[in-house]
């Protein structure tokens, strides 16, 4: 038995994380550096204007693909960002951003936009950089590829090797009150919450399968059991 649940339940593996499909990419001042300058690189610059209605607020962040993200620079709040491509300068180091040195690995750099009544659009501009000890570059490490396309108009990315960062979590970082307003895991598209529930069905399944095999393996042992013992004490 015990063989036959390793097996049942060394088929699943987690499901890759959904996120929603980019809305252009980040212009980066450098193509390279290291974790620990400040400011990890000049400026960045988003590749097209934000979302129609979704300008009154911006933000430049880092972190593993589909999040969590932290600040590099300071929130932008001046307005008027789904007029013209978002420009933002770091005030911080990749390390100080994330409170602890990046693990090897893809990372993201993203601009985030921001609507004064509807919060954080749920796509983001998104650059990917790849880190390497104390060095980044960009570009995707080799052999990862890049993140598909779903029905619902979101991205299956790829398990990234650098989802985790050493030394503790970075403090919070202000931000403008429309974001407080919207929480992070906006960022989630439907696909992740289907594939989740698919995910919990072949657990379901897989434990009534268990169910089954034990029972069965119970009524062969019965069926089999020899009862010429009790025969002969009733003749006695």
């Amino acid at each position: 038995m015990a063989s036959s649940l390793i097996v049942l339940t060394s088929s699943f593996v987690s499901p890759a994380p959904a996120v929603a499909a980019p809305l252009g990419t980040v212009g980066l001042s450098a193509t390279s550096g290291t974790v620990d300058a400040t400011p990890v690189f000049a400026v960045a610059t988003a590749s097209r204007p934000c979302p129609s209605g979704f300008g009154r607020n911006a933000q430049l962040r880092v972190g593993p693909p589909g999040g969590p993200y932290s600040n590099l620079a300071r929130p932008l709040i001046a307005g008027g960002y789904d007029q013209q491509p978002v420009t933002a300068r770091p005030n911080r180091s990749f390390a100080t951003a994330l409170g602890g040195a990046p693990r090897d690995g893809e990372w993201w750099i993203v601009v985030e936009c921001v609507s004064e009544t509807q919060g954080v659009h749920p796509e983001r501009f998104v650059t990917e950089i790849t880190v390497s000890g104390k060095r980044w570059r960009t570009g995707r490490p080799a052999g990862v590829s890049a993140p598909t396309p779903t029905g619902d108009g979101s991205l299956v990315v790829p398990t990234p090797s650098g989802a985790a960062v050493s030394g503790s979590p970075a403090p919070a970082t202000a931000t403008p009150s429309p974001v407080a307003t919207v929480p992070g895991q906006r960022l989630v598209g439907n696909g992740a919450r289907g594939t989740a529930s698919v995910a919990n069905l072949w657990w379901i399944l897989a434990f009534a399968g268990v169910l089954f095999l034990v029972g069965t393996v119970w009524l062969l042992t019965r069926r089999h059991e020899p009862s010429g013992g009790r025969g002969a004490a009733g003749r006695r």
